[in-house]
């Protein structure tokens, strides 16, 4: 093997070494800033009952004619969260809102609905996205009390009544964040880092 080819190896795994530590670098630049991004919450909208309010109490029934209470003091907080059969985001959310609802069983009861329709094409709905077991439903008064415009749309009530939060949704993260608001008593997570950062500012 002559000279120059040894020369063109050796400047090859230079240059393959330059670039793996350039990776290793910008890998970590990458997980600090994924560290410096505030979570993002539930987009919140001014339409509609304010949070922190009493949240407007309707006696409905869903779509097998069970009676179904909204609002009110009660043992458990609600979530409603407002869905469509043609919703393609509602679908991919579904399933996310039941796995939320499980690990909250104990203080949340988690409730679907939507604005009417045809009966028989919801309760298709219903049976494909495995939705029996929890409430559903079919009132278009619900959603003009709670001025729902788009969806999926999320509202939280608490036990007591109130609203502790409101918002569109598509992620678990964003639904998440609904409760992570109830905790904190905050009407949003972005008012609640808002608080932090400015009680950062006033300490140093």
């Amino acid at each position: 093997m002559g000279e120059p080819v040894v020369a063109m190896m050796a400047l090859l795994w230079v240059v393959v070494l330059i670039l793996a530590v350039a990776v290793v670098a910008l890998a970590r630049q990458i997980g600090v800033l994924h560290t410096r991004i505030a979570p993002a919450g539930a987009l919140m909208t001014s339409a509609g009952p304010k949070v922190g309010e009493l949240a407007p109490q309707l006696e409905l029934e869903d779509i097998d004619g069970k009676p179904f209470a909204v609002g009110g003091s009660r043992s458990h907080a609600q979530l409603i969260l407002f869905v469509s059969p043609t919703c393609p985001i509602c679908k991919t959310l579904v399933p996310t809102a039941k796995a939320l609802a499980r690990s909250e069983r104990r203080r949340l009861q988690l409730a679907f609905a939507s604005d009417g329709g045809e009966v028989e094409r919801h309760r298709r709905y219903v049976g494909d996205m495995h939705m029996q077991q929890y409430p559903y439903l079919l009132s278009l008064e619900l959603g003009m009390r709670f001025e729902v415009a788009k969806l999926p749309y999320a509202v939280l009530i608490g036990a007591d009544g109130v609203l502790r939060s409101k918002g569109l949704v598509n992620s678990r993260e964003h639904l998440e964040s609904l409760v992570e608001a109830m905790d904190s008593g905050y009407s949003s997570i972005q008012d609640y880092l808002y608080h932090e950062q400015r009680l950062e500012k006033e300490a140093s």
